[in-house]
């Protein structure tokens, strides 16, 4: 796993070399390659009635891998096909076809090249931690909206977090069977419903009401562990701070609504 990065690198860098080498040719280089297959004494066939036979040849090899064809020219030179006349140039097609007949070994070499990165790639992505996996759980629950539409769901609401959901469902604002597909923040309803989120938000950012110092310090003191033995004394005023604290609850919460 520690060598994952630089042997991606390295297939792809082998990728890039394989697709460079199947470029087409240009106009210039099959120009090139038929004057000097002519200069070096084969002819053109007289079957071409083309007023420029080298148009011709440029026309069927322009998609022609410009590997294949400087491969195809050298062997000519050196008379290394079998059964070809070599006083001739071969037709432009017969010359497409042996350009990519030399080619056919690196097209299939970039294919398992290509079919290898792209099994790392998803044997990584696979074994990545759950929190890399979110772009998919997105992808997955993009899809689910997508379905549910298909069914006859409406989607009634965006920008839903899963505590807001809760209040929504809990204050009877959804319908029955709405469904959260939190990955994407939204809320499906099987009935198009006007959703009153404005109070639900409003309820969630209420602060909760300032303790005063006085409750504060009673509470403090109520939670302080009692002695090994205690006395009548001190149990009598552990009740008084109880009743003190009941005494002030009632009139925070009064000034709170």
């Amino acid at each position: 796993m520690n060598n994952l990065p630089a042997k991606l690198s390295t297939l792809q860098q082998e990728i890039s070399a394989l697709t460079e080498q199947l470029a087409p040719a240009g106009a210039d280089e099959i120009g090139q390659c038929i004057e000097g297959l002519m200069s070096g004494g084969m002819r053109i066939s007289e079957t071409i009635t083309a007023a420029n036979p080298v148009e011709e040849y440029r026309l069927s090899l322009r998609n022609v891998p410009v590997h294949g064809l400087r491969r195809a020219y050298v062997k000519l030179k050196r008379g290394e096909y079998e059964n070809i006349s070599k006083a001739f140039i071969p037709l432009p097609a017969e010359l497409a076809a042996m350009a990519n007949a030399e080619c056919r070994l690196i097209r299939e070499d970039r294919i398992r090249k290509q079919e290898t990165l792209r099994a790392i790639e998803d044997s990584v992505s696979r074994t990545l931690p759950s929190s890399h996996g979110l772009m998919d759980l997105r992808v997955t629950h993009r899809e689910r909206a997508i379905e549910l539409a298909e069914k006859g769901f409406v989607r009634v609401a965006e920008g839903v977090d899963h505590l807001e959901f809760a209040q929504l469902a809990k204050s009877r604002e959804l319908p029955a069977g709405s469904v959260h597909l939190w990955a994407i923040d939204e809320v499906w309803s099987p009935i198009a419903v006007r959703v009153n989120r404005s109070r639900i938000q409003t309820k969630l950012n209420v602060q909760p009401p300032p303790v005063s110092p006085e409750r504060a310090e009673l509470t403090r003191m109520l939670a302080l562990p009692d002695a090994s033995q205690v006395t009548a004394e001190q149990m009598a005023y552990r009740g008084k701070v109880k009743a003190d604290i009941e005494a002030v609850e009632p009139v925070e919460e009064e000034r709170a609504a």
